[in-house]
């Protein structure tokens, strides 16, 4: 009997970006990764928290040759159909941040949220 032809699932990823825009590169891994399951047609979430909340920030001066703007790849995510681009209310909150001041917009959660997102994803990587 001949075996049928594989069907591609996809999987859900969600990434919490907790790590500063800038020192290391975690940042720029997670959105990396945010971008290529994407491209493979995977089902992805980010979420940033902590720390990973200045990631969005707008008017992020980087120096030439050292990494790139953060900010310019997180507009890109949306083009990659990245399914859902969040950010912690209780980060927003501690970092005493506006959201209008934010390179893009994204949807507001809460903790409770972010545990039901855990819950629900088949992966999740934390940056």
């Amino acid at each position: 009997m001949p075996s049928s032809p594989q069907t591609h699932t996809a999987h859900s990823y969600l990434i919490i970006a907790r790590s500063s825009p800038y020192g290391s590169h975690q940042a720029r891994a997670a959105l990396d990764l945010a971008l290529t399951a994407a491209a493979f047609e995977q089902k992805v979430s980010i979420v940033f928290m902590d720390a990973g909340v200045m990631q969005l920030l707008k008017g992020q001066q980087t120096d030439a040759g050292e990494m790139k703007n953060i900010g310019k790849i997180i507009t890109a995510l949306k083009l990659y159909e990245v399914n859902r681009v969040m950010v912690h209310q209780e980060s927003v909150d501690k970092h005493d941040l506006d959201p209008a001041g934010f390179v893009e917009a994204v949807e507001v959660v809460t903790s409770d949220d972010i545990k039901r997102l855990i819950a629900g994803a088949d992966q999740v990587m934390v940056f």
